[in-house]
């Protein structure tokens, strides 16, 4: 009996908490994640900087690097397997571009990108592209 009403008290009390269904239409979504497309102008810029990259990237300048990379930053990649498991693993930025940099004397790198999407909010922007990236062909 006491498991019983211990049971009925927890419905009750769910019941209690529970949300109630608005009536009110869900707001629209953004159509881009955040921030505005940025005006051509703006994206003229913007993309130049990420043109010095694929070249410093594609020369595996060092020079290059130092201009458009902040040191002392983590690179965070998540990727999800064919299962739907996600995996996330934190590399240190200037790590990486050492060992572009430094690598394989006969290591090429292939880096690029187009149709880019630039989107602006105050001073962060994001550039949505297709690209490609081949070492060695």
């Amino acid at each position: 009996m006491k498991n019983l009403s211990l049971v009925v008290f927890l419905a009750l009390t769910n019941l209690s908490f529970s949300q109630s269904i608005s009536n009110d239409p869900p707001l629209d979504y953004l159509s881009v994640p955040f921030g505005n497309y940025a005006l051509e102008g703006e994206k003229t810029e913007i993309l130049k900087i990420i043109d010095r990259f694929m070249l410093a990237v594609n020369t595996r300048s060092k020079s290059i690097f130092d201009e458009v990379l902040y040191s002392g930053i983590n690179k965070i990649i998540t990727t999800v397997d064919k299962k739907g498991q996600a995996k996330t693993a934190v590399f240190n930025n200037d790590e990486s571009i050492s060992r572009i940099v430094i690598g394989n004397d006969s290591t090429v790198y292939r880096e690029r990108y187009w149709d880019a999407v630039v989107i602006t909010e105050g001073n962060i922007a994001s550039v949505w592209a297709p690209y490609d990236f081949y070492i060695n062909g």
